[in-house]
């Protein structure tokens, strides 16, 4: 099996990021689905879109239990979505904290164990999961999304040692600053400047830069690549 046999599923994929992994994947002839908390206006026969608030742990179950009835097995998860923050610690309200935890940690998590009970059945999968360069660089106004990030490369490495017996891989990407994804707005100058300042690559990604990493993390090649972080931008 490989991820060309199966379907792929974008977690945020109705705009930024997601969309444009989504939209290319489908170019190239892969089997998509995608979600997020707001309908997608894609249309295309090999996509699926799913209605879902990661942070519901109800609803993600559902949703695998959707996927599964497709009958295409589910080779390659991207956990995409994710809440940003652009604010002191200080200045972080208690609804926004829980908003960032309960998505970019618990969604995550969520999303990675449904997909893992689909994938040891099959003996097969790929999860790709996105942090940040955040976490290292210790950016300012970041706090609790370099947190929940760290968490989620934390709980990558071991849940990659718990199911290191079969065929599957789980990786963590940690993404720079990417072009067309609402990031660079929230910013804003200045922010961007600072940020780029500590990077030693510190040119905005595409989003094809991000799926060459994507593709090579999924490839039958890279099946001894596991509980590995990888990061855009040099430290």
């Amino acid at each position: 099996m490989s991820m060309q046999d199966g379907r792929i599923l974008i977690t945020g994929a109705s705009r930024g990021l997601g969309r444009g992994l989504v939209e290319r994947l489908l170019v190239a002839g892969a089997i998509v689905s995608g979600c997020s908390r707001q309908p997608s206006d894609i249309e295309h026969p090999n996509y699926t879109h799913f209605v879902v608030d990661i942070s519901d742990e109800p609803s993600v179950v559902s949703m695998f239990k959707d996927i599964a009835a497709l009958k295409v097995p589910l080779t390659l998860l991207v956990n995409n979505a994710g809440v940003s923050q652009v604010s002191l610690g200080i200045l972080t309200r208690a609804a926004n904290a829980e908003a960032i935890i309960r998505t970019n940690l618990l969604g995550t998590f969520f999303v990675s164990r449904e997909a893992l009970k689909l994938m040891q059945r099959q003996k097969y999968g790929r999860i790709v999961n996105f942090s940040s360069i955040n976490v290292p660089l210790g950016s300012a106004g970041s706090s609790l999304y370099n947190a929940s990030k760290a968490g989620v490369e934390a709980f990558s490495s071991v849940l990659a040692r718990e199911c290191g017996n079969a065929d599957i891989t789980i990786n963590t990407l940690g993404l720079s600053l990417v072009n067309n994804s609402g990031m660079l707005e929230a910013l804003g100058e200045k922010a961007v400047s600072d940020k780029q300042s500590n990077m030693l690559k510190p040119k905005v990604l595409e989003v094809d830069e991000i799926l060459h990493v994507v593709n090579f993390f999924a490839s039958p090649l890279a099946r001894n690549m596991t509980c590995q972080t990888l990061y855009f931008g040099g430290l």
